[in-house]
Protein backbone atom coordinates (compact mmCIF):
# COMPACT_ATOMS: atom_id res chain seq x y z
CA UNK A 1 0.00 0.00 0.00
CA UNK A 2 1.31 3.48 -1.15
CA UNK A 3 2.10 6.16 1.63
CA UNK A 4 0.01 9.07 0.82
CA UNK A 5 1.82 11.71 -0.41
CA UNK A 6 0.60 14.65 1.67
CA UNK A 7 3.45 17.33 0.04
CA UNK A 8 2.35 16.70 -3.13
CA UNK A 9 -1.39 16.86 -2.07
CA UNK A 10 -0.88 19.83 -0.96
CA UNK A 11 1.06 20.91 -3.88
CA UNK A 12 -1.63 19.91 -6.03
CA UNK A 13 -4.43 21.60 -3.87
CA UNK A 14 -2.32 24.77 -3.88
CA UNK A 15 -2.44 24.76 -7.75
CA UNK A 16 -6.00 23.93 -7.85
CA UNK A 17 -6.85 26.95 -5.36
CA UNK A 18 -4.17 29.60 -7.41
CA UNK A 19 -6.53 27.98 -11.01
CA UNK A 20 -9.55 28.60 -8.91
CA UNK A 21 -8.52 31.73 -8.04
CA UNK A 22 -7.27 32.96 -11.30
CA UNK A 23 -10.45 31.69 -13.06
CA UNK A 24 -12.53 33.57 -10.15
CA UNK A 25 -10.15 36.74 -11.02
CA UNK A 26 -10.64 36.68 -14.88
CA UNK A 27 -14.45 36.79 -14.13
CA UNK A 28 -14.45 39.55 -12.43
CA UNK A 29 -11.82 41.03 -14.49
CA UNK A 30 -14.58 39.90 -17.69
CA UNK A 31 -17.76 41.12 -15.50
CA UNK A 32 -16.06 44.68 -14.74
CA UNK A 33 -15.07 45.06 -18.78
CA UNK A 34 -18.50 43.98 -19.32
CA UNK A 35 -20.28 46.25 -17.35
CA UNK A 36 -17.94 49.14 -17.81
CA UNK A 37 -18.49 48.85 -21.79
CA UNK A 38 -21.95 49.21 -21.12
CA UNK A 39 -22.37 51.99 -19.05
CA UNK A 40 -19.82 52.79 -21.54
CA UNK A 41 -22.68 52.65 -24.19
CA UNK A 42 -25.25 54.09 -21.93
CA UNK A 43 -23.26 57.30 -21.14
CA UNK A 44 -22.56 57.69 -24.95
CA UNK A 45 -25.93 57.14 -25.60
CA UNK A 46 -27.17 59.59 -23.18
CA UNK A 47 -24.44 61.98 -24.32
CA UNK A 48 -25.50 61.55 -27.74
CA UNK A 49 -29.20 62.42 -26.91
CA UNK A 50 -28.34 65.29 -24.69
CA UNK A 51 -26.34 66.87 -28.03
CA UNK A 52 -29.36 66.34 -30.29
CA UNK A 53 -31.87 68.32 -27.46
CA UNK A 54 -29.17 70.88 -26.98
CA UNK A 55 -28.48 71.05 -30.64
CA UNK A 56 -32.65 71.38 -31.29
CA UNK A 57 -32.59 74.30 -28.45
CA UNK A 58 -29.81 76.00 -29.94
CA UNK A 59 -31.43 76.43 -33.43
CA UNK A 60 -35.65 77.01 -31.41
CA UNK A 61 -33.63 79.89 -30.16
CA UNK A 62 -32.00 81.15 -33.21
CA UNK A 63 -35.34 80.73 -34.61
CA UNK A 64 -37.28 82.61 -31.94
CA UNK A 65 -34.36 85.43 -31.79
CA UNK A 66 -34.97 86.29 -35.24
CA UNK A 67 -38.34 85.99 -34.98
CA UNK A 68 -39.12 83.28 -37.65
CA UNK A 69 -42.17 80.71 -37.37
CA UNK A 70 -41.63 77.37 -35.59
CA UNK A 71 -42.35 75.52 -38.94
CA UNK A 72 -39.12 77.04 -40.07
CA UNK A 73 -36.77 74.35 -38.16
CA UNK A 74 -37.46 71.29 -40.34
CA UNK A 75 -36.00 73.78 -43.22
CA UNK A 76 -33.28 74.59 -40.83
CA UNK A 77 -32.52 70.70 -40.15
CA UNK A 78 -33.10 69.71 -44.16
CA UNK A 79 -30.62 72.72 -44.99
CA UNK A 80 -27.84 71.50 -42.60
CA UNK A 81 -28.90 67.73 -44.10
CA UNK A 82 -27.96 69.24 -47.28
CA UNK A 83 -24.56 71.16 -46.25
CA UNK A 84 -23.39 68.17 -44.18
CA UNK A 85 -24.54 65.30 -47.35
CA UNK A 86 -21.83 68.14 -49.45
CA UNK A 87 -18.98 68.82 -46.81
CA UNK A 88 -18.62 65.75 -44.95
CA UNK A 89 -19.85 62.97 -47.31
CA UNK A 90 -17.75 59.98 -46.01
CA UNK A 91 -18.65 60.69 -42.71
CA UNK A 92 -21.82 59.01 -41.86
CA UNK A 93 -21.61 59.69 -38.06
CA UNK A 94 -22.52 63.07 -38.94
CA UNK A 95 -25.16 63.09 -41.52
CA UNK A 96 -26.43 60.52 -38.68
CA UNK A 97 -26.45 62.86 -35.86
CA UNK A 98 -27.82 65.68 -37.55
CA UNK A 99 -30.65 63.52 -38.99
CA UNK A 100 -31.85 62.76 -35.39
CA UNK A 101 -31.82 66.18 -33.99
CA UNK A 102 -35.52 66.43 -33.58
CA UNK A 103 -36.30 69.88 -34.91
CA UNK A 104 -39.82 68.84 -36.24
CA UNK A 105 -42.41 71.72 -35.46
CA UNK A 106 -44.49 70.25 -32.87
CA UNK A 107 -41.53 69.61 -31.04
CA UNK A 108 -39.90 73.08 -31.42
CA UNK A 109 -42.89 74.39 -30.73
CA UNK A 110 -42.85 71.99 -26.88
CA UNK A 111 -39.17 73.65 -26.83
CA UNK A 112 -39.73 77.00 -27.40
CA UNK A 113 -42.36 76.93 -25.08
CA UNK A 114 -40.09 75.42 -22.49
CA UNK A 115 -37.30 78.68 -23.25
CA UNK A 116 -39.93 80.78 -22.57
CA UNK A 117 -40.70 79.61 -19.06
CA UNK A 118 -37.27 79.99 -18.21
CA UNK A 119 -37.04 83.64 -19.27
CA UNK A 120 -40.34 84.39 -17.71
CA UNK A 121 -39.06 82.79 -14.65
CA UNK A 122 -35.71 84.95 -14.52
CA UNK A 123 -37.72 87.86 -15.63
CA UNK A 124 -39.84 87.74 -12.57
CA UNK A 125 -37.02 87.31 -10.73
CA UNK A 126 -35.13 89.95 -11.65
CA UNK A 127 -38.20 92.13 -11.39
CA UNK A 128 -38.75 91.55 -7.79
CA UNK A 129 -35.40 92.89 -7.29
CA UNK A 130 -35.99 95.79 -9.15
CA UNK A 131 -36.92 99.17 -7.38
CA UNK A 132 -39.51 100.13 -9.28
CA UNK A 133 -40.91 99.50 -12.91
CA UNK A 134 -43.84 100.63 -15.35
CA UNK A 135 -46.06 99.06 -17.50
CA UNK A 136 -47.20 99.37 -20.91
CA UNK A 137 -50.22 97.60 -22.39
CA UNK A 138 -52.56 97.35 -25.25
CA UNK A 139 -55.03 94.83 -26.55
CA UNK A 140 -55.45 94.20 -29.74
CA UNK A 141 -56.83 91.04 -32.42
CA UNK A 142 -54.66 88.80 -33.99
CA UNK A 143 -54.20 86.35 -36.75
CA UNK A 144 -56.52 84.07 -36.08
CA UNK A 145 -59.10 86.69 -34.55
CA UNK A 146 -58.09 85.75 -30.96
CA UNK A 147 -57.96 88.74 -28.46
CA UNK A 148 -54.69 89.53 -26.75
CA UNK A 149 -53.24 92.10 -24.13
CA UNK A 150 -49.38 92.72 -25.13
CA UNK A 151 -47.98 94.20 -21.72
CA UNK A 152 -44.49 94.94 -21.27
CA UNK A 153 -42.39 96.34 -18.43
CA UNK A 154 -39.29 98.66 -18.40
CA UNK A 155 -36.96 98.56 -14.97
CA UNK A 156 -33.49 98.51 -13.80
CA UNK A 157 -32.46 95.50 -13.66
CA UNK A 158 -29.60 95.59 -10.45
CA UNK A 159 -27.65 92.79 -10.91
CA UNK A 160 -26.37 94.42 -14.52
CA UNK A 161 -26.86 98.45 -14.09
CA UNK A 162 -29.57 98.77 -16.51
CA UNK A 163 -32.45 99.53 -17.49
CA UNK A 164 -34.39 96.81 -19.55
CA UNK A 165 -37.68 97.09 -21.87
CA UNK A 166 -38.81 92.95 -21.44
CA UNK A 167 -42.63 91.90 -22.70
CA UNK A 168 -43.78 90.31 -19.35
CA UNK A 169 -46.70 88.39 -21.43
CA UNK A 170 -48.69 88.07 -24.07
CA UNK A 171 -52.18 87.56 -22.52
CA UNK A 172 -55.35 85.47 -24.40
CA UNK A 173 -58.39 87.52 -23.50
CA UNK A 174 -61.42 84.75 -23.74
CA UNK A 175 -64.41 86.98 -23.16
CA UNK A 176 -65.19 90.51 -23.76
CA UNK A 177 -62.46 93.32 -23.95
CA UNK A 178 -64.40 95.50 -21.02
CA UNK A 179 -62.04 97.40 -18.63
CA UNK A 180 -63.23 94.67 -16.07
CA UNK A 181 -62.29 91.98 -18.62
CA UNK A 182 -59.27 93.26 -19.16
CA UNK A 183 -58.22 93.98 -15.30
CA UNK A 184 -59.71 90.82 -14.33
CA UNK A 185 -56.56 89.05 -16.78
CA UNK A 186 -54.55 90.86 -15.89
CA UNK A 187 -54.57 91.16 -11.97
CA UNK A 188 -54.59 87.07 -12.70
CA UNK A 189 -51.39 86.82 -14.20
CA UNK A 190 -50.04 89.25 -11.20
CA UNK A 191 -51.65 87.33 -8.70
CA UNK A 192 -49.87 83.97 -9.94
CA UNK A 193 -46.41 85.77 -10.92
CA UNK A 194 -46.46 87.08 -7.27
CA UNK A 195 -45.54 90.68 -8.54
CA UNK A 196 -46.39 93.62 -6.63
CA UNK A 197 -48.84 96.65 -7.76
CA UNK A 198 -47.07 98.65 -5.03
CA UNK A 199 -43.70 98.84 -7.45
CA UNK A 200 -45.81 100.40 -10.23
CA UNK A 201 -44.64 103.66 -11.20
CA UNK A 202 -46.61 104.28 -14.44
CA UNK A 203 -48.38 102.62 -16.89
CA UNK A 204 -48.91 104.05 -20.41
CA UNK A 205 -52.49 102.78 -22.68
CA UNK A 206 -53.64 103.51 -25.92
CA UNK A 207 -56.77 105.66 -24.89
CA UNK A 208 -59.17 103.23 -25.58
CA UNK A 209 -62.69 103.52 -23.42
CA UNK A 210 -61.76 99.85 -21.76
CA UNK A 211 -58.67 101.11 -20.74
CA UNK A 212 -59.28 104.76 -19.63
CA UNK A 213 -63.20 104.38 -18.02
CA UNK A 214 -63.53 106.59 -15.10
CA UNK A 215 -65.79 103.89 -13.30
CA UNK A 216 -64.65 100.95 -14.79
CA UNK A 217 -62.07 101.10 -17.37
CA UNK A 218 -59.01 99.27 -16.78
CA UNK A 219 -56.71 101.94 -15.65
CA UNK A 220 -59.11 102.97 -13.06
CA UNK A 221 -59.10 99.20 -11.28
CA UNK A 222 -55.15 99.56 -11.10
CA UNK A 223 -55.17 102.73 -9.17
CA UNK A 224 -57.65 100.85 -6.55
CA UNK A 225 -54.70 98.35 -6.19
CA UNK A 226 -51.70 101.56 -6.02
CA UNK A 227 -53.53 105.01 -6.25
CA UNK A 228 -50.08 106.70 -6.54
CA UNK A 229 -49.43 105.49 -10.59
CA UNK A 230 -49.53 107.46 -12.94
CA UNK A 231 -51.16 107.07 -15.82
CA UNK A 232 -50.93 108.48 -19.58
CA UNK A 233 -52.39 108.26 -23.07
CA UNK A 234 -49.91 107.05 -25.62
CA UNK A 235 -47.80 109.94 -26.97
CA UNK A 236 -47.68 108.64 -30.30
CA UNK A 237 -51.75 107.88 -30.19
CA UNK A 238 -51.90 111.65 -29.55
CA UNK A 239 -50.09 112.65 -32.27
CA UNK A 240 -52.74 111.19 -34.81
CA UNK A 241 -55.14 114.96 -34.89
CA UNK A 242 -56.44 114.74 -38.25
CA UNK A 243 -59.24 113.12 -40.29
CA UNK A 244 -59.00 110.73 -42.80
CA UNK A 245 -57.35 111.61 -45.85
CA UNK A 246 -58.80 108.84 -48.79
CA UNK A 247 -59.69 109.37 -51.96
CA UNK A 248 -60.70 105.71 -53.49
CA UNK A 249 -60.20 104.49 -57.32
CA UNK A 250 -62.56 101.81 -58.33
CA UNK A 251 -60.26 100.57 -61.15
CA UNK A 252 -57.38 100.04 -58.81
CA UNK A 253 -56.16 97.43 -61.42
CA UNK A 254 -56.42 99.68 -64.69
CA UNK A 255 -54.89 102.43 -62.38
CA UNK A 256 -51.55 99.91 -61.60
CA UNK A 257 -51.59 98.89 -65.37
CA UNK A 258 -51.38 102.75 -66.28
CA UNK A 259 -48.74 103.97 -64.15
CA UNK A 260 -46.81 100.82 -65.45
CA UNK A 261 -47.65 102.18 -68.86
CA UNK A 262 -46.34 105.42 -67.99
CA UNK A 263 -43.09 104.08 -66.29
CA UNK A 264 -44.25 105.94 -63.47
CA UNK A 265 -42.02 106.57 -60.05
CA UNK A 266 -45.13 104.69 -58.18
CA UNK A 267 -46.51 101.73 -59.55
CA UNK A 268 -49.44 101.80 -56.78
CA UNK A 269 -51.45 105.02 -54.83
CA UNK A 270 -51.41 104.56 -51.34
CA UNK A 271 -54.73 104.74 -49.33
CA UNK A 272 -54.98 105.59 -46.51
CA UNK A 273 -56.35 103.04 -43.72
CA UNK A 274 -56.48 103.08 -39.75
CA UNK A 275 -53.38 101.09 -39.32
CA UNK A 276 -52.04 102.93 -36.15
CA UNK A 277 -48.17 104.06 -37.46
CA UNK A 278 -49.21 104.87 -41.11
CA UNK A 279 -48.90 108.19 -41.81
CA UNK A 280 -51.21 109.92 -43.38
CA UNK A 281 -48.24 112.59 -44.75
CA UNK A 282 -46.81 109.41 -46.95
CA UNK A 283 -50.32 109.06 -48.81
CA UNK A 284 -50.79 112.59 -49.69
CA UNK A 285 -46.79 112.72 -50.76
CA UNK A 286 -46.91 109.78 -53.19
CA UNK A 287 -50.24 111.09 -54.49
CA UNK A 288 -48.64 114.58 -55.22
CA UNK A 289 -45.50 112.71 -56.68
CA UNK A 290 -47.70 111.00 -59.36
CA UNK A 291 -50.35 113.60 -59.75
CA UNK A 292 -50.00 114.05 -63.74
CA UNK A 293 -50.08 110.61 -63.70
CA UNK A 294 -53.78 110.32 -61.97
CA UNK A 295 -55.36 113.43 -64.20
CA UNK A 296 -54.47 111.45 -67.24
CA UNK A 297 -55.75 108.82 -66.30
CA UNK A 298 -58.79 110.08 -65.07
CA UNK A 299 -59.37 111.68 -68.21
CA UNK A 300 -59.46 108.54 -69.84
CA UNK A 301 -62.56 107.00 -67.45
CA UNK A 302 -66.01 107.98 -68.76
CA UNK A 303 -67.74 107.79 -65.36
CA UNK A 304 -69.42 110.78 -63.23
CA UNK A 305 -67.01 110.24 -60.07
CA UNK A 306 -63.95 109.88 -62.37
CA UNK A 307 -64.95 113.48 -63.60
CA UNK A 308 -65.95 114.72 -60.43
CA UNK A 309 -62.31 113.53 -59.50
CA UNK A 310 -60.90 115.33 -62.14
CA UNK A 311 -62.42 118.53 -61.35
CA UNK A 312 -61.02 118.25 -58.23
CA UNK A 313 -57.75 117.91 -59.25
CA UNK A 314 -57.70 120.67 -61.55
CA UNK A 315 -59.18 123.32 -59.41
CA UNK A 316 -56.31 125.59 -58.12
CA UNK A 317 -57.96 126.26 -54.59
CA UNK A 318 -58.36 123.09 -54.12
CA UNK A 319 -54.66 121.69 -54.98
CA UNK A 320 -53.54 124.76 -52.88
CA UNK A 321 -55.10 122.77 -49.81
CA UNK A 322 -53.93 119.22 -50.86
CA UNK A 323 -50.16 121.02 -51.30
CA UNK A 324 -50.92 122.41 -47.65
CA UNK A 325 -51.60 119.27 -46.50
CA UNK A 326 -48.40 117.57 -47.80
CA UNK A 327 -46.64 119.62 -45.93
CA UNK A 328 -47.89 119.79 -42.78
CA UNK A 329 -48.16 116.23 -42.73
CA UNK A 330 -45.15 116.06 -43.73
CA UNK A 331 -43.99 118.07 -40.35
CA UNK A 332 -46.30 115.71 -38.65
CA UNK A 333 -45.00 112.74 -40.19
CA UNK A 334 -41.33 113.31 -38.77
CA UNK A 335 -42.47 113.87 -35.11
CA UNK A 336 -44.61 110.86 -35.17
CA UNK A 337 -40.84 108.67 -36.60
CA UNK A 338 -38.83 110.83 -33.86
CA UNK A 339 -41.47 109.59 -31.31
CA UNK A 340 -41.23 105.55 -32.53
CA UNK A 341 -38.56 103.02 -31.36
CA UNK A 342 -37.78 101.25 -28.00
CA UNK A 343 -35.86 102.52 -24.95
CA UNK A 344 -36.80 106.30 -25.86
CA UNK A 345 -37.22 108.34 -22.44
CA UNK A 346 -40.52 109.67 -21.68
CA UNK A 347 -38.36 112.93 -20.90
CA UNK A 348 -37.38 112.38 -24.67
CA UNK A 349 -40.84 111.82 -26.36
CA UNK A 350 -42.15 114.71 -24.23
CA UNK A 351 -39.30 117.62 -25.69
CA UNK A 352 -39.82 116.38 -29.23
CA UNK A 353 -43.61 117.60 -28.58
CA UNK A 354 -43.24 120.83 -27.02
CA UNK A 355 -40.99 121.36 -30.15
CA UNK A 356 -43.83 120.73 -32.77
CA UNK A 357 -46.20 122.58 -30.60
CA UNK A 358 -43.64 125.71 -30.70
CA UNK A 359 -42.76 125.00 -34.88
CA UNK A 360 -46.40 125.89 -34.88
CA UNK A 361 -45.99 129.09 -34.24
CA UNK A 362 -43.37 129.58 -36.49
CA UNK A 363 -45.36 127.86 -39.19
CA UNK A 364 -48.39 130.28 -38.54
CA UNK A 365 -46.11 133.60 -38.88
CA UNK A 366 -44.53 132.31 -42.20
CA UNK A 367 -48.13 131.75 -43.32
CA UNK A 368 -49.39 135.21 -42.23
CA UNK A 369 -46.46 136.98 -44.07
CA UNK A 370 -46.97 134.26 -46.86
CA UNK A 371 -43.28 133.72 -47.16
CA UNK A 372 -43.76 129.75 -47.26
CA UNK A 373 -40.47 129.14 -46.54
CA UNK A 374 -41.86 126.30 -44.28
CA UNK A 375 -44.21 125.01 -46.85
CA UNK A 376 -42.03 124.78 -50.14
CA UNK A 377 -45.29 122.93 -52.16
CA UNK A 378 -46.86 125.47 -51.74
CA UNK A 379 -43.93 127.92 -52.77
CA UNK A 380 -43.79 125.63 -56.23
CA UNK A 381 -47.44 125.19 -56.94
CA UNK A 382 -48.77 128.86 -56.01
CA UNK A 383 -49.73 130.38 -59.48
CA UNK A 384 -50.65 134.02 -57.86
CA UNK A 385 -48.75 136.44 -55.84
CA UNK A 386 -51.26 136.65 -53.21
CA UNK A 387 -53.26 133.45 -52.08
CA UNK A 388 -56.45 133.08 -49.64
CA UNK A 389 -54.52 131.66 -46.34
CA UNK A 390 -57.28 132.12 -43.77
CA UNK A 391 -58.43 128.27 -44.10
CA UNK A 392 -54.54 127.41 -43.55
CA UNK A 393 -53.84 129.61 -40.41
CA UNK A 394 -57.41 127.70 -38.85
CA UNK A 395 -56.24 124.52 -39.40
CA UNK A 396 -52.97 125.33 -37.74
CA UNK A 397 -54.53 127.20 -34.62
CA UNK A 398 -56.92 124.25 -34.30
CA UNK A 399 -53.39 121.63 -34.51
CA UNK A 400 -51.83 123.87 -31.71
CA UNK A 401 -55.29 124.04 -29.48
CA UNK A 402 -55.50 120.24 -30.07
CA UNK A 403 -51.77 119.58 -28.65
CA UNK A 404 -51.67 121.88 -25.79
CA UNK A 405 -55.09 119.85 -24.67
CA UNK A 406 -54.31 116.33 -25.35
CA UNK A 407 -50.52 117.24 -23.93
CA UNK A 408 -51.81 118.50 -21.03
CA UNK A 409 -50.89 115.55 -18.60
CA UNK A 410 -47.62 115.27 -20.00
CA UNK A 411 -46.80 119.32 -18.83
CA UNK A 412 -45.69 118.43 -15.31
CA UNK A 413 -43.45 115.70 -16.14
CA UNK A 414 -42.24 117.68 -18.97
CA UNK A 415 -40.90 119.98 -15.99
CA UNK A 416 -38.88 117.22 -14.78
CA UNK A 417 -36.94 116.68 -18.03
CA UNK A 418 -34.22 119.02 -17.36
CA UNK A 419 -33.19 117.24 -14.03
CA UNK A 420 -33.16 114.31 -15.92
CA UNK A 421 -31.24 115.29 -18.86
CA UNK A 422 -28.85 118.24 -17.21
CA UNK A 423 -29.07 118.52 -13.08
CA UNK A 424 -26.45 120.72 -12.49
CA UNK A 425 -27.96 123.25 -14.16
CA UNK A 426 -31.44 123.16 -12.76
CA UNK A 427 -32.33 125.63 -9.92
CA UNK A 428 -32.96 123.73 -6.37
CA UNK A 429 -35.70 126.37 -6.07
CA UNK A 430 -37.36 125.82 -9.00
CA UNK A 431 -40.85 124.47 -10.17
CA UNK A 432 -39.41 121.01 -10.81
CA UNK A 433 -38.73 120.32 -7.09
CA UNK A 434 -42.94 120.79 -6.50
CA UNK A 435 -43.60 118.39 -9.43
CA UNK A 436 -41.44 116.03 -7.90
CA UNK A 437 -43.20 116.51 -4.42
CA UNK A 438 -46.54 116.15 -5.71
CA UNK A 439 -46.31 113.08 -8.17
CA UNK A 440 -43.51 110.94 -6.24
CA UNK A 441 -44.08 112.09 -2.93
CA UNK A 442 -40.37 112.83 -2.42
CA UNK A 443 -39.39 115.21 0.53
CA UNK A 444 -38.74 118.48 -0.86
CA UNK A 445 -36.14 119.74 1.70
CA UNK A 446 -33.92 116.80 0.83
CA UNK A 447 -34.42 116.73 -2.78
CA UNK A 448 -33.56 120.84 -2.59
CA UNK A 449 -30.33 119.79 -0.41
CA UNK A 450 -29.19 117.30 -2.54
CA UNK A 451 -29.21 118.60 -5.95
CA UNK A 452 -26.89 121.21 -3.89
CA UNK A 453 -24.47 118.39 -2.64
CA UNK A 454 -24.62 117.34 -6.42
CA UNK A 455 -24.34 120.23 -8.00
CA UNK A 456 -20.82 121.17 -6.45
CA UNK A 457 -19.80 117.32 -6.67
CA UNK A 458 -16.54 117.74 -8.67
CA UNK A 459 -16.33 114.63 -8.96
CA UNK A 460 -19.41 113.99 -11.37
CA UNK A 461 -18.23 117.02 -13.30
CA UNK A 462 -16.18 114.48 -15.71
CA UNK A 463 -19.32 112.42 -16.55
CA UNK A 464 -21.60 115.09 -17.98
CA UNK A 465 -21.27 113.55 -21.37
CA UNK A 466 -22.10 110.47 -20.02
CA UNK A 467 -25.35 108.67 -21.02
CA UNK A 468 -28.73 110.04 -18.50
CA UNK A 469 -29.28 106.41 -17.58
CA UNK A 470 -25.68 105.64 -17.24
CA UNK A 471 -24.86 108.98 -14.85
CA UNK A 472 -27.33 108.16 -12.35
CA UNK A 473 -27.02 104.52 -12.10
CA UNK A 474 -22.78 103.81 -12.27
CA UNK A 475 -21.62 107.60 -11.43
CA UNK A 476 -24.25 109.28 -9.04
CA UNK A 477 -23.69 107.58 -5.62
CA UNK A 478 -26.41 106.47 -3.07
CA UNK A 479 -25.50 109.30 -0.65
CA UNK A 480 -28.08 111.18 -3.23
CA UNK A 481 -30.72 109.03 -2.59
CA UNK A 482 -33.77 111.04 -3.23
CA UNK A 483 -32.50 112.42 -6.31
CA UNK A 484 -30.99 109.45 -8.03
CA UNK A 485 -34.80 107.50 -7.34
CA UNK A 486 -36.51 110.49 -8.84
CA UNK A 487 -34.15 109.77 -12.06
CA UNK A 488 -34.91 106.20 -12.12
CA UNK A 489 -38.31 106.44 -11.85
CA UNK A 490 -38.63 108.88 -14.94
CA UNK A 491 -36.43 106.99 -16.36
CA UNK A 492 -38.64 103.84 -15.99
CA UNK A 493 -41.50 105.45 -17.60
CA UNK A 494 -43.02 104.39 -20.69
CA UNK A 495 -44.13 107.50 -22.83
CA UNK A 496 -45.71 104.89 -25.71
CA UNK A 497 -47.40 101.89 -26.65
CA UNK A 498 -44.84 101.09 -29.07
CA UNK A 499 -43.54 98.19 -27.91
CA UNK A 500 -46.92 96.52 -27.41
CA UNK A 501 -47.94 97.42 -31.12
CA UNK A 502 -44.25 96.02 -32.44
CA UNK A 503 -45.63 92.78 -30.70
CA UNK A 504 -48.54 92.64 -32.61
CA UNK A 505 -47.08 93.28 -35.80
CA UNK A 506 -44.39 89.99 -34.84
CA UNK A 507 -47.33 88.20 -33.92
CA UNK A 508 -49.00 88.40 -36.91
CA UNK A 509 -46.26 87.43 -38.69
CA UNK A 510 -45.09 84.40 -36.53
CA UNK A 511 -48.59 83.01 -35.97
CA UNK A 512 -49.04 81.17 -38.60
CA UNK A 513 -51.30 77.71 -37.97
CA UNK A 514 -49.25 74.55 -37.83
CA UNK A 515 -50.82 71.45 -40.31
CA UNK A 516 -51.09 68.48 -38.74
CA UNK A 517 -51.24 65.46 -40.97
CA UNK A 518 -53.85 62.53 -40.21
CA UNK A 519 -52.95 59.42 -40.61
CA UNK A 520 -55.75 57.40 -41.93
CA UNK A 521 -55.58 53.55 -41.42
CA UNK A 522 -56.59 51.53 -44.86
CA UNK A 523 -59.93 50.35 -44.84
Amino acid sequence: MQQFNFERALVGSGKLVACQVALRGNGIESILLSYKNSTTMLVQSMTGQEKSVEAALRVCWTLNKHQKPFTDSEIVKECMLEVATALFEEKKDIINAIQSIPLSARSNTRRTELLADDNKNNLIHILQMAPCYAIAIDESCDIVDSEQMSIFVRFLDVESRVFRDELLALLPLKCKTRGEDLFKTFDDFMTKSNISYDKIVSISTDGAPAMIGKEKGFVKRIKDKNAEILSYQCIIHQTSLCGKLSTTLKEHRQFKDFLFECDSVYSDLLQYNNVRWLSKGKVIERFWSIKEEVITFLVNLDSVESKQYHKFLTNESNMLSVVFLKDILGYLNVLNTELQGQKKLICDLISSVSAFRRKLEIFEEDIKNQDFIHFPTILEYKKTPDIDCSMFLSFLSDLGEEFRKRFKDFAEIGKLSQFLKNPFEVSPTGEWIDVATKLFKLPKSSLQVEIINLQEDISLQMYKTSSTEDFWIKHVLDKYMNCKTLAIKLATMFGSTYVCETSFSKMTFLKKPIPFKINRSPP
